[in-house]
């Protein structure tokens, strides 16, 4: 556990500097959101292609794909299940859906780096080329669906088309399996875009952390909170083991599923009429209760 608690304390502080700088106003709001979409379309993009085109998937089959997203069907399924018959409103039952199948990619890559070395880097990478496109569809059907719009599969195809994550996983993956190559100068100006995504995103994910302006009782945001980083690993792990995935895939499945819900889930809530102010308040609580949870269920996973 102490190795973990040490690989978490400079993305911790990392995080915590976000908040920091965005305090003192070092940045306008509208700066900081500048960064946010610069890292957002530029440099994850840039990453996610660079260590997909290059990833070996000589160890990773269907196992590791059917671990992350069942776990993330499941517990997506869990929640609504849970806010229906807790009699949560309409607009608050997309929210808790999407919390429950979003993660924050910055920071698994960030603890994958530390704990794993290239190999863990490469592996995270392989997880979000599965696990973006699937919380990007569970989120916007739940979202739209409890918000009373219409899910129409035209405008669902539209959005993950025009996603930069999505599109970015796409290429990576299109690479790999046609073994293309690309130039030296290309790989470069990807590798050194990539340099600045992990850093800029954890300045980015602590500037937009709002801990103001609740919706729900903190109970409730504490309970639901805790659910999504014990439940998501649990599931993934079980699964996981249930299939006899190999000790770095496990492990990289444990990193992936145990670090907190994604920051611009907010943005997507407020955009689809939900309620954004709660999706806010469960990305605050799962950003700090993360790391003492992330401790806790990587020190379980590597004693099994």
């Amino acid at each position: 556990m102490l190795v973990v608690l040490l690989a978490l304390v400079p993305i911790a502080v990392i995080l915590i500097l976000g908040k920091v700088l965005a305090s003192l106003k070092l940045l306008s709001a509208e700066g900081w959101i500048g960064l946010e979409r610069i890292t957002y379309f530029v440099l994850f993009p840039a990453l996610i292609v660079s260590k997909l085109a290059v990833a070996d998937f000589s160890e990773v089959d269907w196992r590791m794909p059917t671990a992350l997203v069942g776990a993330q069907f499941a517990l997506g399924a869990i929640s609504f299940v849970g806010g229906a018959l807790l009699g949560q409103g309409r607009d608050r039952l997309g929210v808790y859906v999407q919390s429950a199948v979003r993660w924050n990619t910055f920071f698994a890559l960030a603890l994958a780096l530390e704990l794993m070395g290239p190999t863990g880097l490469a592996l995270v990478a392989i997880a979000a080329a599965v696990m973006i496109p699937t919380a990007n569809i569970l989120s916007v059907v739940a979202l739209m669906q409890f918000s009373g719009t219409p899910v129409k599969p035209m405008k669902l195809l539209k959005e993950l088309a025009v996603n930069p994550l999505v599109l970015a996983c796409a290429i990576g993956l299109a690479l790999n399996i046609t073994q293309l190559r690309l130039p030296e100068s290309a790989v470069e100006i990807l590798d050194l875009l990539a340099q600045g995504t992990i850093a800029l995103g954890l300045l980015t994910t602590g500037a937009a952390i709002q801990i103001k302006g609740r919706s729900a009782p903190l109970a409730t945001v504490f309970g639901w909170s805790l659910l999504r980083l014990i439940g998501l690993p649990g599931l993934a792990g079980l699964l996981a083991l249930s299939l006899g995935v190999s000790s770095s895939v496990f492990m990289a499945i444990m990193i992936a599923t145990a670090v907190p819900t994604a920051v611009n889930g907010t943005i997507l809530a407020r955009q689809l009429g939900a309620d954004a102010p709660l999706a806010a308040n469960l990305v605050a609580c799962q950003t700090v209760l993360a790391i003492g949870t992330i401790s806790a269920v990587l020190w379980v996973a590597g004693t099994l």
